[in-house]
């Protein structure tokens, strides 16, 4: 087989598998984008209707996060509440009193489920640059709907932290979508980004044999 053939080949089954770390990427960001991310003033008690694209089973409990920014995280806790080191000592704070009323509509407006919730009935996830709260689960199908969210007790308080209300999934792995999405992308950075460069240095090898090398037959 000549070098040309070669590099052909090796050249084909490169993009082949470009290809495919393309396909397993797109499905990744489709299969893992949250069905709501916005941000949210839980220092007014403005009524947001918002849009909700859900696409998965996975993401079920609305969540409000709260963002460090650039204030010291000593406040963002105590209103988000958790452990504050305070007095040479650790001190668990309550979150700060919060309730939202919430309405699932169809994109026409039919009633779908409605509810009242407390912000920081549930911690779910707790790091130096943001803090997720559970408000609530809502079970979806994937569908379009709209999500209709009143603070019923604003706190002024929150006006200089940076919050936002997302669905959020309590657990990884629920779905078959989310499997192959992780698994995917494990695949991807462990084996075919690797034979990709394999195949990429044997097509300019061939390559470069073909054009400039001694010719050989096939």
């Amino acid at each position: 087989m000549s070098h040309k053939s070669k590099a052909i080949i090796w050249g084909s089954m490169g993009l082949s598998l470009l290809l495919l770390v393309v396909v397993l990427r797109l499905f990744f960001v489709w299969a893992t984008t949250l069905p709501l991310d916005v941000p949210v003033r839980l220092d007014k008690g403005d009524t947001l209707d918002l849009p909700v694209k859900v696409r998965t089973l996975e993401f079920d409990t609305l969540a409000v996060v709260f963002s460090t920014g650039e204030l010291p995280l000593f406040t963002v806790r105590k209103l988000s509440g958790g452990p504050i080191w305070e007095n040479e000592q650790w001190v668990e704070y309550p979150p700060a009193p919060m309730t939202l009323a919430w309405k699932l509509l169809t994109p026409g407006g039919e009633l779908l489920s409605e509810g009242q919730s407390d912000v920081g009935k549930e911690l779910i996830s707790y790091g130096s640059d943001e803090i997720t709260r559970a408000v609530t689960r809502i079970p979806m199908q994937p569908g379009d709907y709209r999500l209709q969210v009143t603070v019923l007790n604003p706190d002024a308080r929150f006006g200089e932290v940076a919050t936002r209300l997302v669905f959020v999934a309590e657990g990884r792995g629920k779905t078959w979508q989310s499997g192959v999405a992780w698994w995917g992308s494990v695949l991807s950075g462990v084996l075919l980004i690797p034979l990709i460069l394999i195949c990429a240095l044997l097509t300019l090898h061939h390559y470069t044999r073909w054009r400039y090398g001694a010719p050989t037959a096939d």
